[in-house]
């Protein structure tokens, strides 16, 4: 019976570089195919890791150099001739976020799926020695301790280990109960973060997200919060989370909320991905792309609960959860894409478009986080004014959680999900789908007067004057909106403004000549292009872009208040 067991070295921090040894025994076959996965799951990326292993060598039991093929960019054939042997090699470490390794002198942190070789065909569990470096004492992740020692770790399965990051190092440890469930938030880095106040919001998130599915899958569970300079984002995996966030960005409450947010968004895939997912997302292909169509819903219906949940546990105001509504529908109606890709192809091509923006990405692409969350929010106001209150979005992804993961512990197709959806909202919604799904046709959003509300855009009849242009510190054009002044124009990213009317560029310029200036005017604008001037006579439009606020109908009865109350009850 073939045994697995890894040592993780990190002898000079300082290097980046971490030392694997991996252990096997039991061998019975000629070849042994080692192989790195290309992706993490939860970020659909073909991250390539295998480019950061380095000095690959495998010898058998008397140290002699075993043949090692490399057979594709991600796999390794070693020739074992059946007997047990040792690979060592290197990963380098220095990107940092929460999808990739980091080591320097300050603290380790291991995305397993990112630096464990896997023997190929294997399904048993493994063992798991960390050598930290003299300086690190600690360290957090959701794997079990083996013999009571917290450097002697196992997995489960390869499933397990590829999603419980490690993190080793000096970290701040608080401990806490919630839902009944032992919680561990460890936090690296030094910032303004105050852990009693982060503490008693986790707890109120947690509460309010375990009430929705009414049971809770883990008997533990851990955040791995990084304070780092610039950095946002988070990344679920099953028994816990890493986050990164501004290192300062605790105290302001805009951003505090923005930060909790994140918190309630990671800690809901807990139940809607990790374990309710799309069918094309389980059992994992790590060697190649995952396609599905489903991320509006995995990542959509998420990003709309995450502020439905904050809101719900008191943390943010009413007045505060209606302008995020309003924040999240301008910015699904202010992108040009929406005219271009679906949410479901967005989903399908989020590995070739999502994590790889350009300067063209908001003119040709949708966000399935936003525009999932908002297509998610009307479906909830729609189940509800059907149900006269008795049901809303709770219900479908509580049930989908039941049926497809409790009874029957596989992924959901698109048509399942609708099904159970349609049996909330009281009717067909092949229109639904048709449109706003997998077709690209502009929302209505009158769902809103059944609750007492119109959406109004403030922008409708004003003549503000946009030319669609992004320009950057450096007087360049960063971004040129689809249909706009400086598209019809002839702008270009990249250009550098020189110029406006024969005179020099100055930041705020650009607003002084146009504020006094009507649609049809025309700008004269100067700039360099590949190290040559250009001039461009620009005319100046009114801009297209909406902003939507919500705003009390005059005259709403009993009915429509008690269907907002009912929306927005704590």
């Amino acid at each position: 019976m073939m045994h697995i067991a890894y040592e993780v070295a990190m002898p000079n921090p300082a290097t980046h570089v971490y030392q694997f040894t991996l252990h096997i025994k039991g061998v019975t076959e000629e070849f042994v195919h080692l192989e790195l996965p290309v992706w993490t799951p939860g970020s659909y990326l073909v991250r390539e890791y295998a480019k950061n292993v380095n000095a690959l060598q495998a010898t058998d039991a008397q140290g002699d150099i075993l043949p090692v093929v490399k057979t594709q960019k991600n796999s390794w054939a070693v020739y074992a001739a059946g007997n047990d042997f040792t690979v060592t090699y290197e990963i380098y470490a220095f990107e940092e976020s929460v999808r990739t390794c980091w080591l320097d002198s300050s603290h380790a942190s291991l995305i397993p799926a990112a630096c464990f070789l896997w023997v190929a065909g294997y399904e048993g569990g493994v063992e798991i020695t960390i050598h930290p470096h003299e300086s690190f004492k600690k360290i957090a992740t959701a794997l079990p301790n083996a013999q009571n020692n917290i450097w002697q770790l196992t997995a489960a399965d390869k499933d397990t280990l590829y999603d419980s990051p490690i993190e080793i190092g000096n970290h701040e440890t608080y401990t806490f109960e919630a839902a009944g469930i032992p919680h561990t938030l460890a936090i690296y880095g030094e910032g303004n973060h105050n852990a009693r106040q982060i503490i008693a919001d986790l707890i109120k998130i947690i509460d309010t997200e375990v009430k929705i599915f009414q049971s809770h899958p883990c008997d533990k569970y851990l955040f791995i919060l990084l304070n780092s300079h610039t950095q946002r984002g988070g990344l679920e995996h099953l028994f816990s989370t890493s986050l990164i966030f501004k290192r300062f960005g605790y105290t302001a409450r805009t951003s505090y909320l923005e930060f909790i947010s994140l918190c309630a968004h990671e800690y809901f895939h807990l139940w809607n991905v990790k374990r309710l997912r799309p069918a094309a997302l389980g059992p994992f292909n790590y060697g190649e792309e995952n396609y599905t169509t489903g991320l509006w819903v995995a990542e959509g219906f998420t990003s709309y609960f995450d502020d439905l949940i904050v809101y719900r546990a008191g943390i943010y105001t009413e007045n505060e959860y209606l302008n995020v509504v309003e924040k999240n529908i301008n910015d699904a109606e202010n992108a040009p894409g929406k005219h271009v890709q679906s949410v479901a192809e967005a989903s399908f091509d989020a590995w070739i478009k999502y994590y790889r923006q350009n300067e063209n990405s908001n003119n040709s692409q949708v966000n399935y986080y936003v525009r999932g969350g908002v297509l998610a929010l009307l479906l909830d106001l729609m189940i509800i004014r059907h149900s006269k209150g008795l049901y809303n979005i709770n219900d479908v992804i509580r049930d989908a959680y039941n049926q497809f993961y409790l009874q029957r512990n596989q992924g959901f197709t698109e048509a399942e999900l609708k099904a159970i959806i349609e049996q909330y909202a009281g009717e067909n919604l092949d229109w639904f789908y048709d449109n706003h799904v997998f077709g690209t046709k502009q929302i209505d959003y009158s769902i809103f007067a059944a609750f007492g509300l119109q959406l109004v855009n403030q922008n409708e009849g004003k003549l503000e004057l946009d030319l669609g242009i992004v320009i950057n510190d450096k007087n360049a054009i960063q971004s040129v909106r689809k249909n706009s002044a400086g598209e019809k124009g002839g702008l270009n990213v990249n250009d550098e403004i020189i110029a406006i009317n024969n005179f020099r560029y100055a930041t705020g310029l650009l607003t002084q000549f146009t504020e006094n200036k009507s649609a049809g005017d025309t700008l004269q604008l100067t700039i360099s292009r590949s190290g040559m001037l250009q001039t461009f006579d620009v005319t100046l439009q009114n801009t297209d872009k909406v902003d939507y606020k919500l705003t009390p109908l005059e005259n709403s009865g009993a009915a429509q208040k008690s269907l907002y109350e009912i929306w927005l009850k704590r």
